[in-house]
Protein backbone atom coordinates (compact mmCIF):
# COMPACT_ATOMS: atom_id res chain seq x y z
CA UNK A 1 0.00 0.00 0.00
CA UNK A 2 2.89 2.66 0.59
CA UNK A 3 4.28 1.67 -2.75
CA UNK A 4 1.08 2.68 -4.41
CA UNK A 5 0.92 6.08 -2.24
CA UNK A 6 4.42 6.66 -3.16
CA UNK A 7 3.69 6.11 -6.77
CA UNK A 8 0.98 8.34 -6.69
CA UNK A 9 2.84 11.74 -4.96
CA UNK A 10 5.61 11.03 -7.72
CA UNK A 11 2.65 11.16 -10.33
CA UNK A 12 1.26 14.10 -8.97
CA UNK A 13 4.51 15.73 -8.44
CA UNK A 14 5.81 15.96 -11.85
CA UNK A 15 4.68 18.20 -14.99
CA UNK A 16 2.84 16.77 -17.94
CA UNK A 17 5.84 16.37 -20.07
CA UNK A 18 7.41 13.89 -17.24
CA UNK A 19 4.53 12.11 -16.47
CA UNK A 20 4.29 7.65 -16.93
CA UNK A 21 3.19 6.39 -20.23
CA UNK A 22 0.92 4.40 -18.44
CA UNK A 23 -0.57 7.69 -16.92
CA UNK A 24 -1.19 9.50 -20.54
CA UNK A 25 -2.41 6.05 -21.75
CA UNK A 26 -4.77 5.98 -18.76
CA UNK A 27 -6.15 9.94 -19.59
CA UNK A 28 -6.47 9.59 -23.14
CA UNK A 29 -8.84 6.15 -22.51
CA UNK A 30 -10.76 8.27 -20.32
CA UNK A 31 -10.53 11.47 -22.41
CA UNK A 32 -11.38 9.33 -25.45
CA UNK A 33 -14.37 7.60 -23.28
CA UNK A 34 -16.16 10.73 -22.36
CA UNK A 35 -15.86 11.77 -26.11
CA UNK A 36 -17.56 8.35 -27.22
CA UNK A 37 -20.11 8.72 -24.90
CA UNK A 38 -21.06 12.31 -26.03
CA UNK A 39 -21.20 11.19 -29.37
CA UNK A 40 -23.10 8.68 -28.88
CA UNK A 41 -26.29 10.65 -26.67
CA UNK A 42 -26.28 12.79 -29.56
CA UNK A 43 -26.36 10.59 -32.65
CA UNK A 44 -29.28 9.32 -30.18
CA UNK A 45 -30.65 13.05 -30.00
CA UNK A 46 -30.40 13.88 -33.58
CA UNK A 47 -32.33 10.45 -34.60
CA UNK A 48 -34.97 11.26 -32.27
CA UNK A 49 -35.16 14.92 -33.33
CA UNK A 50 -35.11 13.81 -36.98
CA UNK A 51 -37.86 11.11 -36.48
CA UNK A 52 -40.28 14.01 -34.62
CA UNK A 53 -39.43 16.59 -38.05
CA UNK A 54 -36.90 19.10 -35.97
CA UNK A 55 -34.44 19.33 -39.70
CA UNK A 56 -32.81 22.25 -38.11
CA UNK A 57 -31.32 21.50 -34.69
CA UNK A 58 -30.91 17.58 -35.79
CA UNK A 59 -28.82 18.93 -38.04
CA UNK A 60 -27.13 21.05 -36.16
CA UNK A 61 -26.95 18.11 -33.59
CA UNK A 62 -25.72 15.60 -36.27
CA UNK A 63 -22.89 17.50 -36.98
CA UNK A 64 -21.82 17.76 -33.38
CA UNK A 65 -21.77 14.09 -33.27
CA UNK A 66 -19.67 13.94 -36.49
CA UNK A 67 -17.13 16.12 -35.03
CA UNK A 68 -17.21 14.39 -31.84
CA UNK A 69 -16.35 10.72 -34.21
CA UNK A 70 -13.84 12.63 -35.91
CA UNK A 71 -12.31 13.71 -32.41
CA UNK A 72 -11.98 10.13 -30.84
CA UNK A 73 -10.72 8.76 -34.64
CA UNK A 74 -7.83 11.73 -34.42
CA UNK A 75 -7.22 10.78 -30.42
CA UNK A 76 -7.24 6.77 -31.41
CA UNK A 77 -5.05 7.06 -34.13
CA UNK A 78 -1.64 5.70 -33.09
CA UNK A 79 1.18 8.77 -31.93
CA UNK A 80 4.53 7.21 -31.19
CA UNK A 81 4.73 8.58 -27.53
CA UNK A 82 7.38 10.94 -26.46
CA UNK A 83 9.81 8.87 -24.02
CA UNK A 84 10.55 10.49 -21.17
Amino acid sequence: MADWRQKMSNISKTKGDSAPENAKRAGMGCLIGLIVITAILTLVMAIGLFTNAHWVIGGFTLLFSLASIGTVLALAWPHRPKPL
